[in-house]
């Protein structure tokens, strides 16, 4: 290495430190092996930015700053030559100007009055006579000095005179007063080396290793050419081995030779399609001449439009197509037709979107999906009842998920047959047709089969068209599935880690086509090798609306570039039938464009498709999520990992009595027998059901890893922060000696405040307060919205990201949730030694990538409980934890599992633990300690059964959907809480009131609010939010992956969904089913993980307020708890009773 960056004590070479120079705006470099500093010879300015290395002729070099320079010289006086940062060779010409400036006579040591040979021997003018050899000298006069000294092979500019004032410069080199500064190296501080070390790791840890040697500079390449064939044609993989594999995925397309006949072959094809497609649609439409009419018209709009390729092809797909729709009287309009999609797909996706074949079966479109399970229901009083039924034919259609060819989901590929929708966002914007055919009660294996890109024939609704299902009556249900759900068997391992890692960016890809809109306006550069895996795109810069939705305004406003190196995207065909995961090797903006060098991750089967233009082609943007998996994807290099993930191989169990002396002598058998495990094995399974201790078990491994092995920082993570929090909190106050940190996402960070009890802790907290005044009066006009200029964002930047290292560094246990782990602030960790992550089953396997690629880790333990709520995701794939599907596969032959409940009452944990756990989990308290005064009934159903179920219809994004309230159990519950405060004594702390609706939430957080009694000053509702990483991300604003779990806070009680309220637990529970109508139905109540948490919450009393008989004919496992309800006497239909 040449030379070494004083900001960052970084060593390399002449060009690679040119590039971070240019990188990092560092300013200050040395050559290591004289410690001397590249500066100007005037005024010492070390800022390489402004100095240049100037040639005269074949006469002089000098190194000036452009201050320097403009004041020595004028315009007439400036030399043509000059080398400087900006043109990449500063650097790489600094030995020949420390050569030309050290130049003396060989012999007595003279600087001035030189001549020089061909053989490069430098005799003065004295003691050139001297010399045996004083001919073919040349003087530093004649002009050509530089170019025999130097070697150089110019040829010399006879008729131009050196421009040099006073010829060659002396005195500067070895022995003159202005030779470069030689600084001593400062004595390094403990801040320093921890930035310094700090720098280095995260530098390391931000590698994605590139199997291409191309960058922007030496990129050879060609214009992509636009061609009139369909997408299948020829795609030139990146190795042999991969050429049969890659026909074999794609049958339909080219072998990849030149000429007329490929192209000849594709277009009859394509015309051959077309026919069939025009036959088809003739058969199934016989007795509606008028509309095959239409149809054929359409496809010759089609075919015109082929022949006009142009720029305007590359604009977004227009979801509002101008095209009259062909559509029957009250039925949604599809789409595409399928015969235009296979005659014209390019065409088709690029100009409008055209009607679908009246005969086929509308399936549901998954992009209403992601806004169906988005919607909340607001408290501002806008509710309606609905009186019309749904439509309650099922659909006969298979279901099943695969990509669209218009840009939307379909489902293809056989699903999850559970119901598990968030309850919170279960209303959301739903679609099309309620499906009403019964799903049994016992939720099974839960995993899904592979997504693949298959080619879909389904068309799919407009969002717009939903409207009109308003006058149809196809409106959807809370919590019930969108689609039909078959059964099928989930894909529990796989073959090698390619094919894994193809199978979830598959499926991330689904995801994100519901958050982000493609990029349709960029051009391309293929590589001419064929095997080469990097290629260019040129986006343009200025006026591009689709670059405004990549940054916020407010970064756009300080000159954030819209791009960044290693940004992941999703590269795809117009149809989406082919598809690509790349991710941003380099960038520049050059004349109004980002030129970004994109590159495949290694992973992709297919070689870049050359032989195709720009407009065949669409990108999709990353969400800060689904970039963050994509760069996990990359760093999972642990062997144990791997085969974790692959599912093929047994994991090794190792059982060892490491005599632990333990930290508290409460800890049962399980507990003791966990944590010793987790010493002993790099993998841990174990199992914690409701109440058993999981928070205090963590604690202990935290400790006994802490104190026998001296190892951190320990990771620990879970999907939501309540969890997380729960055991900041119990650390904290039992173990204040150890260095805790808490890292949280930027949504969190203002709800936890200095005040917050774990204000302490956080790190944005603690970065505040070390910021200098300065820098606190920025941060406080960023928090307030106000605009910062550049250099002020710049200037806190580095500030914050100097302390935020240290202390990172320093911590010993980090809590945060999965993805933050990905964030920026752990980059600087060179080795987690212990991961643990909480609550696993909330979280999907997608998102556990995060923190399992995480370097050094030697020990990873996951706790979670299977038979509690798992994550949600509009792709059924994402909503799978990695921690069942270990689990189901096999793979981990023993789990452990914590078998003692602590929390709840005998009699309120009966029934779970009997039907449930299988009679494994026991009780570790007794009647006597769970016992509440005055409160003789623990367990207590209140049949109520006079007020009827209402649908409460609730519209978003043009969706229309419908939930459930039922204003008689409101009213009974309101009594409830009177009594429980008056009579029973008991806080409003101490009282959660759960239901399975969002509706019902809201009206009773309503009514409560209002009830004198129970908020007698009036105040108003607070909202608690929680942050589930799971992937429903086309949120309110499309611009997160992230689902919001809603808690209302009415003067201290607590009213949510069931599913917001997994992990939180309460003395006494209120739980509202709502559901009560001549028909005995359910809904989503029949999902035997919801009503294990809503059962399982209380911890003294637990009131369930529902009828029995709708409940007990709606499902067989409520059956049966009613059936136990009624063996222990414990139905009434009075309060007096309570």
């Amino acid at each position: 290495m040449d030379f070494q960056c004083r900001t960052c004590n970084q060593a390399l070479n002449a060009e690679q430190m040119m590039k971070h120079l240019s990188i990092t705006r560092h300013k200050t470099v040395f050559k290591i092996s004289s410690g001397e500093d590249i500066c100007c010879e005037e005024c010492q300015d070390t800022n390489i930015h402004q100095l240049q290395i100037i040639r005269f002729g074949g006469e002089d070099m000098i190194l000036l700053c452009n201050s320097c320079f403009r004041k020595d010289y004028s315009e007439t006086e400036r030399p043509v030559t000059s080398y400087s940062l900006l043109n990449g060779s500063i650097l790489k010409f600094w030995e020949k100007y420390v050569k030309v400036r050290d130049c003396c006579c060989d012999i007595c040591g003279k600087e001035s009055r030189l001549n020089v040979n061909r053989t490069g021997e430098v005799l003065c003018d004295k003691c050139l006579p001297k010399s045996d050899k004083s001919k073919g000298f040349i003087s530093e006069k004649s002009g050509r000095f530089l170019y025999i000294y130097l070697g150089l092979n110019e040829t010399p500019n006879s008729t131009r005179k050196p421009s040099k004032k006073g010829g060659r410069r002396v005195s500067r080199g070895k022995k003159g007063e202005k030779a470069g500064k030689f600084k001593k190296d400062k004595k390094e501080t403990f801040e320093d080396k921890i930035s310094r070390i700090a720098y280095q790791v995260k530098k390391e840890n931000s590698i994605i290793q590139s199997s291409s040697n191309s960058s922007l500079k030496n990129f050879k390449g060609f214009k992509a050419v636009e061609s009139d064939s369909n997408i299948a044609v020829s795609f030139s993989n990146r190795a042999k081995a991969n050429k049969s594999e890659a026909k074999k995925n794609n049958p339909g397309s080219l072998n990849g030779k030149k000429g007329k006949e490929n192209r000849t072959k594709t277009n009859k094809k394509s015309e051959n399609e077309v026919k069939r497609e025009k036959e088809n649609t003739s058969k199934n439409k016989k007795n509606n001449e008028n509309e095959v009419k239409r149809d054929i018209a359409q496809i010759e709009v089609i075919s015109e439009a082929k022949k006009k390729v142009s720029n305007q092809a590359k604009a977004k797909l227009d979801s509002k197509s101008k095209v009259k729709p062909v559509e029957k009287a009250q039925e949604p309009r599809p789409k595409i037709l399928n015969a235009i999609t296979k005659a014209a797909n390019k065409t088709t996706l690029k100009k409008s979107k055209l009607k679908a074949d009246q005969n086929q079966k509308i399936k549901k479109n998954i992009k209403g999906n992601a806004d169906a399970q988005q919607s909340k229901l607001n408290l501002n009083g806008k509710r309606s009842t609905v009186t019309k039924k749904p439509n309650n034919k099922p659909d006969k259609t298979n279901s099943k998920w695969t990509i669209g060819s218009d840009g939307d989901s379909s489902r293809e590929s056989s699903v999850c047959p559970t119901e598990k929708v968030n309850a919170n966002n279960k209303m959301r914007n739903q679609q099309k047709k309620v499906d009403n055919k019964k799903v049994g009660s016992a939720s099974k294996e839960k995993f899904v089969s592979q997504v693949s890109p298959k080619k879909s024939e389904t068309n799919l609704y407009q969002d717009k068209d939903i409207e009109k299902t308003k006058n149809s009556g196809l409106i959807y249900e809370e919590g019930e599935p969108l689609t039909k759900y078959n059964a099928f068997k989930p894909t529990l391992s796989y073959p090698d880690l390619n094919t894994y890692l193809n199978d979830y960016s598959c499926a991330l890809f689904l995801e994100q086509k519901l958050e982000n809109d493609f990029m349709q306006n960029f051009s391309i550069l293929w590589p001419r090798n064929e095997r080469e895996t990097a290629f260019i795109i040129n986006v343009d810069k200025n006026n591009n609306p689709e670059l405004e939705k990549l940054l916020p305004p407010n970064l756009l406003a300080l000159g954030r570039p819209a791009f960044n190196e290693r940004q992941p995207f999703f590269f795809c065909t117009q149809d989406e039938q082919q598809m690509w995961y790349i991710f941003i090797k380099e960038l520049s903006i050059q004349r109004g464009k980002y030129v970004l060098l994109a590159e495949l991750f290694s992973w992709n089967n297919l070689g870049l498709p050359t032989k195709n233009g720009s407009s065949q082609f669409k990108l999709l943007p990353t969400s800060a999520q689904t970039s963050r998996i994509l760069f996990a994807m990359t760093r999972i290099t642990n062997p144990k990992f791997i085969d974790l993930l692959l599912g093929q191989k047994p994991i090794k169990q190792i059982y060892f009595d490491n005599r632990l002396k333990f930290s508290s002598d409460k800890l049962n058998q399980s507990q003791k027998t966990a944590v010793e495990h987790v010493l002993n094995n790099s993998i841990t399974i174990l199992q914690g059901p409701p109440g058993t201790g999981k928070t205090s078990t963590i604690e202990e491994i935290i400790i006994q890893v802490i104190e026998r092995f001296h190892a951190f920082p320990i990771l620990c993570v879970a999907a939501s922060n309540i969890a997380i929090d729960n055991i900041a909190e119990k650390i904290l106050e039992n173990r204040p000696q150890i260095k805790i940190l808490r890292i949280l996402s930027k949504k969190k960070e203002q709800q936890y405040g200095e005040d917050h009890p774990l204000g302490d802790i956080c790190l944005h907290n603690i970065v505040y307060k070390n910021l200098s005044p300065d820098m606190k009066l920025v941060a406080n006009r960023a928090r307030r919205g106000e605009m910062i200029s550049k250099s002020e964002d710049t200037k806190y930047y580095k500030e914050k990201t100097r302390i935020t290292n240290k202390i990172v560094s320093l911590s010993q246990i980090i809590f945060t949730t999965n993805i933050a782990a990905g964030g920026r602030e752990l980059k600087v960790i060179k080795e987690c030694p212990v991961v643990i992550m909480d609550e696993s089953t909330q979280s999907s396997e997608a998102s556990t990538l995060v923190p399992l690629s995480l370097p050094g880790i030697r020990n990873f333990v996951f706790v979670g409980d299977e038979k509690q709520l798992s994550s949600f995701s509009n792709i059924p794939q994402l909503e799978a934890s990695l921690f069942e599907r270990v689990l189901s596969n096999g793979t981990y032959k023993k789990p452990l599992m914590l078998d003692t409940q602590y929390r709840m009452h005998p009699k309120i944990s009966e029934f779970p633990i009997k039907k449930i756990y299988n009679g494994e989990l026991r009780n570790g308290v007794t009647e006597q300690q769970k016992a509440w005064p005055g409160v003789e009934h623990p367990l207590f159903f209140y049949q109520c059964d006079l007020g009827s179920e209402s649908r409460v219809r609730n519209t978003q994004r043009d969706i229309v959907g419908f939930t459930y309230e039922n204003r008689h159990e409101c009213q009974e519950i309101v009594k409830i809480v009177q009594i429980l405060m008056l009579d029973k004594k008991v806080p409003l702390e101490e009282i959660g009131v759960v239901t399975p609706y969002s509706a019902q939430r809201d009206l009773l957080s309503e009514v409560l609010t209002k009830n004198i009694v129970i908020n007698p000053k009036q105040v108003s509702m607070e909202q608690e939010y929680d942050e589930i990483e799971l992937f429903n991300a086309a949120g309110s604003q499309g611009a997160s992956s992230l689902q919001n779990n809603v808690i209302n806070i009415i003067n201290g009680l607590h009213v949510a969904t069931v599913d917001s309220f997994q992990g939180h637990e309460k003395s006494f529970i209120i739980f509202s089913c709502v559901r009560n109508n001549s028909d005995n139905k359910i809904g989503f109540l029949r999902d035997k993980r919801r009503l294990n948490v809503a059962l399982t919450r209380a911890k003294h009393g637990l009131i369930v307020v529902g009828n029995k008989n709708v409940l007990q004919n709606g499902d067989p496992l409520w059956r049966d708890y009613i059936a136990y309800l009624e063996e222990q006497d414990v139905i009434f239909t009075d309060l007096a009773a309570y």
